[in-house]
This record gives C-alpha cells, structure tokens and sequence, in this order.
C-alpha cells in the first residue's frame, strides 16, 4: 500500500493529473557519449530548464551527485536517474563494437538517496547476440523489483537493437512490440522510439494502460521543426517527450524548451507556440 501510494505521488510529479502529460527531457549522453555539445554547463542547462517549466530530466549518477542541488534550489525539474550505461549509441563510430553492450552502473537505493521519483533503464530487443536481450531483461527485471519495493517509479525505455535483427528500428510494428514488452516487463512508464507518424504511434498508445513517453527523433534542421515534431507526437497520442539533444543542441534552447511546454500542457499547435516563443 505505501508503495502503491508512493508511486502515485511521484507519477503527479513526472505526469501531471490535470493534462494526463509530461514534458521531460533526457540529460544523459555524457554517460554514453562522453563530451557533447549542449552538455559542457549542466548547471546553467538545469537552470534553463527549471525556468522554462520542464516536469523532469534524466541525469546520471555522477550528474545528479554534483549538479542535483539545481534542481533543489530551483524546486525541479524532478529527476529521473538513469542506472545503466550503454555502448549501443556509438555505432559508426571508431570506439563502437558489433553489438551494444548495456550494464548497470546505479541502483534504485541511489536514486532513493538522491531524491529521485523514478528510475530508467533500456530494454534493447532483437541485438544480434541473444544473450544480450537477456541481460538486457535480467536487469531490467532486477530494477523493476526494486523499484516496486521502494514505490520509485520505473521507466523502461524500449528500442530496438542498433545494427541488429530489426531491418527498421522506426517500424510501427516494431515499435509496438517492444512497446508492449516493456508495459509486460512492469513499466510505470513506457519511452520509446517516433515510428515516424502520429497514425503510426497511435496503436501504440491507444493499447497501453501506462504513460508512453517518445524519445527524440530529427529537429528537421528548424527550431520550429523541433516544435512541429512534438505536436505530432502529442497528436499520436502520447502523454509527452523525453527528447535529449533536439532540445538542448537547439539553436534557441530556452525558446524551444518553452514552446514545447505550449504544446504538451497548454495544447497550442507548433504555429502558435512558434510565435508565443518568438521562433
């Protein structure tokens, strides 16, 4: 019971009850990634963030330990820690190897310690090593069991294994399958990848009875093309963002962070909220 109450009072914090929906936005890629653009000042992007009414961030552990004090003093974004590390992003890379390798690196005790209202890992499906998926599941089945013990939420995000079984990671019914394994798996909330269309997320959306969350997909070379990108994702039917770099690597981040907030809470269409942010 306390764990069931806990877990309602986080998701209010991530999803808010009055729209049924989330702007968050993922912070994590230094882990994955080392030095990016947009990542050299995460205290001056946190603050960005909580000015522009940003629900939550990913951050890693390291990230959260040093930086989580932002978050304190500015009364949010909620945080969201990432507990796993992957090498599945550096494809095409000189440091990238066959298949992505995922393991843990933080646990749900850690998140509790810093104040977090949820916990994220990956579920990558259909890598080309078998044993992969199972670790893949095994650690996911690991933090979910955790995370119901603690009343944290636990936001498993579902995609396909780069370079792997899956022709197109961006099919609609790719999508839906791992989606709906992630729900399986536990997930309080589901993110997961644009299958490229709102009339392609909507299957997606229509059979999950838990908040689905849509990772970013291209900018379309436009700050404006970022915002028209999430009116899409809000018209599929998702409950939010949690897009990364095409918000922070916008060329008007604070613009952009708030014309988003327009659209996932306020329901303005990109146009408007174009105009309201002077975009």
């Amino acid at each position: 019971m306390l764990a069931t109450v806990g877990k309602q009072r986080r998701l209010s914090r991530l999803i808010n009850p009055q729209t049924g929906r989330g702007f968050c936005i993922a912070f994590d890629h230094a882990l994955q990634l080392g030095p990016a653009p947009g990542l050299t000042h995460p205290a001056e992007t946190l603050r960005m963030m909580a000015e522009a009414g940003v629900d939550a961030v990913i951050l890693p552990l390291g990230s959260a330990m040093h930086f989580g004090r932002e978050l304190a003093a500015k009364r949010g974004p909620a945080l969201i820690l990432r507990l796993d590390q992957t090498t599945m992003w550096r494809e095409g890379s000189p440091l990238a190897y066959r298949d992505g390798h995922t393991r843990l690196i933080a646990s749900v005790e850690d998140a509790v310690a810093l104040g977090a209202e949820a916990v994220i890992t990956y579920l990558f499906v259909a890598p080309n090593d078998p044993a992969l998926e199972t670790r893949s599941f095994e650690d996911c089945a690991k933090v979910n069991e955790a995370a119901r013990r603690y009343g944290i939420l636990h936001i498993i995000e579902t995609m396909g294994a780069r370079n792997a079984l899956a022709k197109d990671v961006f099919d609609p019914d790719f999508v839906a399958f791992h989606a709906r394994i992630g729900i399986e798996m536990g997930a309080d909330i589901v993110k997961t990848d644009w299958p490229g269309s709102a009339e392609g997320l909507r299957p997606v959306t229509e059979s999950s009875p838990v908040p689905v969350l849509i990772a970013g997909g291209s900018s379309r070379g436009s700050d404006i093309g970022v915002l028209e990108l999430v009116a899409e994702v809000m018209a599929g039917g998702a409950a939010g963002i949690l897009f990364g770099r095409t918000i922070f690597q916008a060329k008007n981040p604070p613009a952009v962070m708030r014309g988003c907030r327009l659209i996932i809470h306020d329901g303005l269409s990109a146009a408007q909220a174009a105009r309201s942010v002077g975009l």
